[in-house]
């Protein structure tokens, strides 16, 4: 059985009834778009998940996003448009938080993932490495923040036993 597409006008209208506290009106909205969730999803490159997350763990975010999506809308263009956006960046943060041993903060991921396209890119075009200073170019970061995004996904975890340079005595809490 196939899910039965809203036209605009009645997106806007559900919206409506959305504002003024129709919980019907909610659910009506996300059943429609409930496809677009499993879109999203099996469009995520395999080696993204890279094992961290189920499919179903995917969905489960999807979803969730997309509930969020039906109540913060507002009507300048159609809900799919509205909703794509905040479904996609939710599955992934949830992947990159799941993988990830140390969480990074989610601008320093995005910072990453730019640099490592572009890194990619130049790669192909100039047949070598892309200095740091052209990447800063074509992303419109400073070359220092190049610097520091490109340390930041190299450094390994370290333990937090393995600096016992100074110990703790009963003077430091006086």
């Amino acid at each position: 059985m196939r899910r039965q597409l809203l036209t605009a006008e009645q997106e806007i209208e559900l919206h409506h009834r959305i504002v003024q506290g129709d919980e019907e009106a909610h659910e009506q909205l996300v059943e429609a778009n409930m496809g677009l969730v499993v879109y999203i999803v099996q469009k995520l490159p395999q080696w993204d998940m890279a094992g961290s997350m189920t499919r179903d763990d995917l969905l489960q975010e999807g979803y969730m996003a997309l509930m969020k999506a039906a109540h913060r809308w507002k009507p300048q263009g159609r809900f799919a448009s509205y909703a794509r956006t905040l479904i996609k960046s939710q599955v992934l943060r949830a992947v990159e938080n799941k993988a990830l041993l140390i969480h990074v903060p989610v601008a320093v991921q995005e910072d990453l993932r730019k640099i490592k396209r572009v890194e990619s890119e130049l790669a192909q075009v100039l047949n070598r490495e892309p200095t740091p200073k052209e990447v800063a170019k074509i992303t419109g970061l400073s070359e220092s923040r190049v610097r520091d995004r490109l340390v930041v996904s190299q450094r390994q975890p370290v333990s937090l036993d393995a600096y016992k340079k100074d110990q703790i005595t009963e003077e430091d809490y006086e």
